[in-house]
């Protein structure tokens, strides 16, 4: 009977430790889960390499995940702790957590019971990456979304900064990460990245040659009297303020400065005599207004406010010694038609064949006061904040050859313009017989003008109608993209000019190619392994188009390369022709180069277009700064690949 007793003793021991030993593995196989979830939760979360606070926020996603996992109660289980993960110096998230597990049978043995921990670790973890941002660098951008602080473009520099900065920290050790740039408007500035052969030796604009200067009668005569006016005096005491338009329709508000209780003296000496003079009294006061983009797109409204003020002049009547004379002007007579020019001179001679700038003279402006039988030159220099180009040959409807614009990958033969490169210049470029510009212009003449008018000049316009956007950037690593360097570069990025997505879009795509002009530098990575591929495009806005700008494809209302030569485009037939063609590139994008396309709708609707551009589940809306930070951050995520590391 002992030796049975003493042995049942055993067998229960024995089957105790194996009951409560297994619990204590299950325990902590679901901990060692809950903890993996909580961790990969919380990195998720993150907003690039910053916890977001507050309800709903990392720490709170963390828990809600944890919770799902393990609840305190779950196999008898008590005292169940999942603190807040920390975030070291790599931007790993390392968590603990912890739970207190009952014996049963063992307690019989004096085993008390037992605290299990499971410690987990999550990152994000890079493998050999390109991101290419095509960004809308477009007017808009300076205005404000609702809700927001700041500008639309002040947002986007803080969270690609974060982007950058989470895939940095993301990197695994051997592998490459680059970041490249095509920030896009009216056209795209890359000449700077082109070989010397890539770009024409001539190019034809819509410009004008000068012919003669002529003093000419206006076909009037001089009056026998001449009247004068001094200036009103006082000056009326103002102030000036400023604040910022709506960047792509810059109109001042109507001025409400007005001049009232009007008053003349009597003439002096009399009412006949030569000369003679009285004075003017006025009320001047109220506000006047003007528009104007500044040097950074924005649209500048300055309200000057002129306290009421009485105000006099004199007004003075003498004879004219010229009466009957004949009224004259000099007359510059200039033909208005396409002119080619020789551009080489932008090409330079670096040794390592690409563009290396220059300057070139243009004869378009009007003669100097010292010889009057030629024109003066309008100088332009062709360099890192100027170098946009016009596309190479394209195709109408129905024509029938080589649309080499849309060629992605084919790189210029130096023997044929037509697969060549133009430089943009808008400061010699001519709306010849057009009036009222800023509205709807009319007058546009197909055939060559001889005329002393001179006609409007592109670069005269606002930056909406000749916008050249910030240079772009070919694909580098941090060791060259430093973080001090894209500071510099995102607070420098300029905004103006309208919404040509399609030009942006394929510059990006031949910018990351493995295939086209820029193929030998996106081939392989320096570990031998592939290279995962992706184009984040992002726009602000739907697709705006003008007939009377000047964008990649000349003077569109006059040079009709992409609509019918016979008669005025119309902005809805170019938009038409932009978003067929933005789809093309998105298609070849995903489709023969296997690249990831993430769009971004900031500030905007996430249009069928833009959703249709993007890859499965890749196209976001952004409404305000929160989202798109989180957008890009989720982005960030999911190309980093995150895992866990414990």
């Amino acid at each position: 009977m002992f030796i049975t007793a003493a042995s049942a003793v055993v067998f229960i021991g024995l089957g105790g430790s194996a009951l409560d030993i297994s619990r204590m593995y299950l325990v902590k196989s679901r901990l060692q889960q809950a903890c993996d979830a909580g961790v990969l939760a919380y990195r998720r979360s993150m907003q690039g390499t910053n916890i977001v606070p507050g309800k709903a926020g990392t720490n709170d996603t963390a828990q809600a995940y944890f919770n799902a996992n393990f609840t305190s109660g779950k196999y008898e289980t008590s005292n169940v702790s999942f603190p807040e993960p920390t975030v070291d110096a790599n931007v790993v998230v390392h968590g603990t957590a912890t739970v207190t597990t009952p014996m049963t049978l063992m307690k019989l043995f004096g085993f008390e019971d037992v605290q299990i921990e499971a410690k987990c670790d999550a990152q994000l973890q890079l493998p050999n990456t390109d991101v290419m941002f095509v960004l809308d660098t477009t007017g808009s951008m300076n205005d404000i979304n609702a809700g927001d602080s700041e500008s639309k473009i002040a947002v986007l520099r803080k969270a690609v900064t974060s982007f950058y900065n989470t895939l940095e920290s993301a990197k695994v050790a051997g592998t490459q990460v680059r970041y490249g740039f095509v920030p896009y408007s009216n056209t795209v500035n890359v000449g700077m990245l082109l070989k010397r052969d890539w770009m024409v030796d001539s190019a034809t604009y819509q410009s004008r040659k000068f012919d003669v200067q002529k003093q000419e009668a206006t076909g009037s005569t001089q009056g026998q009297t001449v009247t004068t006016y001094t200036g009103w005096t006082p000056n009326a005491p103002s102030t000036s303020s400023t604040s910022f338009g709506n960047s792509e329709a810059c109109v001042a508000p109507a001025n409400t400065a007005t001049a009232t209780n009007t008053s003349n003296s009597a003439w002096n000496p009399d009412a006949t005599s030569l000369p003679r003079s009285r004075t003017n009294t006025r009320t001047y006061g109220g506000d006047t207004y003007s528009a104007s983009i500044n040097s950074s797109g924005q649209c500048v409204i300055t309200k000057t406010s002129y306290s009421t003020t009485t105000q006099t002049r004199t007004e003075t009547i003498d004879k004219n010694s010229n009466a009957g004379q004949a009224n004259t002007a000099t007359r510059n007579y200039w033909w208005y038609q396409p002119i080619s020019y020789d551009v080489r001179a932008f090409k330079g001679n670096a040794a390592n064949g690409l563009m290396a700038g220059g300057k070139v003279d243009f004869p378009v402006n009007t003669p100097s006061s010292t010889d009057n039988t030629k024109a003066a030159n309008q100088p332009f220099t062709f360099g890192s904040s100027t170098a946009c180009i016009e596309e190479r040959k394209t195709l109408r409807t129905g024509e029938t050859g080589t649309a080499w614009d849309m060629d992605v990958d084919s790189a210029p033969n130096p023997a044929d313009a037509d697969t060549q490169w133009r430089p943009f210049i808008p400061s010699i470029v001519f709306a010849r017989s057009v009036t009222g510009y800023g509205g709807t212009p009319t007058g546009w003449s197909i055939p060559a003008v001889y005329s002393y008018t001179d006609y409007i000049r592109l670069s005269s316009q606002s930056s909406l109608f000749n916008a050249c956007p910030s240079p772009a950037r070919k694909l580098q690593t941090s060791t060259t993209l430093t973080t001090s360097v894209l500071k510099t570069y995102l607070d420098g990025l300029l905004t103006r000019g309208y919404t040509y997505h399609d030009i942006g879009f394929l510059w990006g795509l031949r910018l990351i190619s493995r295939e086209g002009i820029f193929g030998s530098e996106n081939a392989t990575a320096p570990n031998g392994s592939s290279i995962g591929r992706n184009i984040i495009f992002m726009t602000d806005g739907d697709t705006e188009t003008h007939f009377q700008a000047y964008d990649a494809y000349g003077l569109s209302a006059l040079d009709r390369r992409r609509t019918s030569a016979s008669s005025l485009p119309s902005d809805s037939d170019q938009d038409a022709i932009v978003e067929d063609r933005l789809s093309k590139y998105c298609t070849i994008a995903k489709g023969q180069k296997g690249i990831t396309v993430w769009v971004i709708a900031f500030g905007t609707s996430l249009t069928s277009l833009l959703e249709n551009c993007a890859s499965q589940g890749r196209a976001f809306q952004a409404d305000n700064a929160d989202e798109l930070n989180a957008t890009f951050a989720e982005i960030a995520a999911k190309i980093a690949q995150l895992r866990l590391t414990k």
